[in-house]
């Protein structure tokens, strides 16, 4: 496969779910914008690719009618076209956001359960 494998974020997902991943909330501020604006850019370059699906103008021979598909599934329409690889970025992008929220979420639960623990110490 080209492009990014969507499967290490799915595994990074998998494991804050599994409440197996923290990141302290000062550290993952911003982060969920900075995943907004890249699917956002992301997004943009795949509705430029939807303008290039058929490539032409190599001529009347028949090498180009041969390079016209070549460069044609190279835009669209194959699972290693540009399309595929730009929804590739978007989903683990997506999915990269979900980690990160997750893995906030953990932290302050962790941090509250800490926090209750040592008040019960506490006289």
């Amino acid at each position: 496969m080209d492009g990014i494998d969507p499967n290490e974020w799915t595994s990074l997902l998998d494991k804050a779910k599994s409440g197996e991943l923290f990141l302290d909330p000062e550290t993952g501020r911003g982060l969920d914008k900075v995943c907004d604006d890249h699917i956002e850019t992301l997004q943009d370059a795949l509705a430029s690719t939807r303008r290039i699906d058929r490539i032409t103008g190599f001529g009347d021979f028949n090498s180009s009618h041969i390079l016209e598909k070549k460069f044609s599934e190279l835009a669209a329409g194959t699972d290693r076209s540009m399309d595929a690889i730009v929804k590739q970025h978007i989903d683990a992008a997506t999915t990269a956001k979900e980690v990160v929220a997750k893995a906030i979420s953990n932290y302050i639960a962790l941090d509250e359960e800490q926090r209750r623990q040592i008040e019960k110490l506490t006289p």
